[in-house]
């Protein structure tokens, strides 16, 4: 994680997407409990109304599938009406331009009909995020499991550092336990994998493990891919 759980009690706010801390780590749901007892704001996007949204100031439910065009037109936002610390972002940041290019066409009311979720509140949002003086992003297994996971984590932190921080405050916060995922690789953990992020599965691999004796599971399928193979009768 990019920063520890207790500091989501001093943010000013806390933008939480597709997770839901109060069902998957109570912990983290109690921190932020913390940071609203503190005056925090709360955003919530998320197409079902989860437990965590019945403590947020604003509640976004878009609709499945519309998280890039959400994010893409509150950015677009944050930068149409320089809500953003512009000597922060040349000073600290890479590929502004770029991104720029790329939202300013996602206008909150070009994408309406795609999230769901009116021009009004996208903007409300915007400006809520990008008037806090230090802010939270977490997000969790609704984004890096969902078929757009790698490029909605791009845009959520592509999204972030319009402003300079107050201290490490402005932070994003994964909710999916990167912590014991990435462990398990790094140290060798699981049957198919050596230390050091290499696999069973390559040759090249293999060859510099002789002694660890591991072999890829003939037949086994992923959990991701367990869904797709049930109906064709895949054991």
């Amino acid at each position: 994680m990019s920063n520890a759980i207790t500091e989501i009690d001093n943010t000013d706010l806390v933008f939480i997407f597709g997770y839901n801390p109060a069902d998957s780590h109570p912990i983290v749901a109690n921190h932020v409990i913390n940071a609203k007892r503190n005056g925090a704001k709360i955003i919530v996007c998320d197409p079902r109304k989860i437990e965590t949204a019945r403590i947020a100031d604003m509640h976004i439910a878009l609709k499945n599938g519309s998280n890039i065009a959400l994010l893409n037109a509150i950015g677009q936002v944050i930068i149409e009406e320089d809500l953003y610390d512009k000597s922060f972002v040349a000073s600290r940041s890479e590929g502004f331009d770029e991104y720029r290019k790329i939202v300013e066409g996602y206008t909150p009311e070009s994408v309406e009909t795609i999230t769901g979720v009116s021009a009004q509140e996208i903007r409300a949002c915007a400006r809520m995020y990008a008037g806090a003086k230090s802010a939270a992003i977490l997000w969790g297994m609704g984004v890096t499991q969902f078929y757009q996971g790698v490029e909605t984590v791009r845009s959520l932190t592509s999204g972030d550092p319009h402003r300079q921080p107050r201290q490490a405050e402005r932070r994003r916060q994964p909710g999916a336990r990167p912590e014991q995922r990435a462990g398990r690789l790094r140290y060798g953990a699981l049957p198919d994998t050596y230390p050091g992020y290499q696999y069973v599965k390559f040759p090249e691999h293999r060859e510099v493990r002789p002694g660890l004796g591991r072999r890829e599971p003939a037949g086994a399928y992923r959990l991701s891919h367990q869904r797709a193979a049930a109906p064709r009768g895949a054991r």
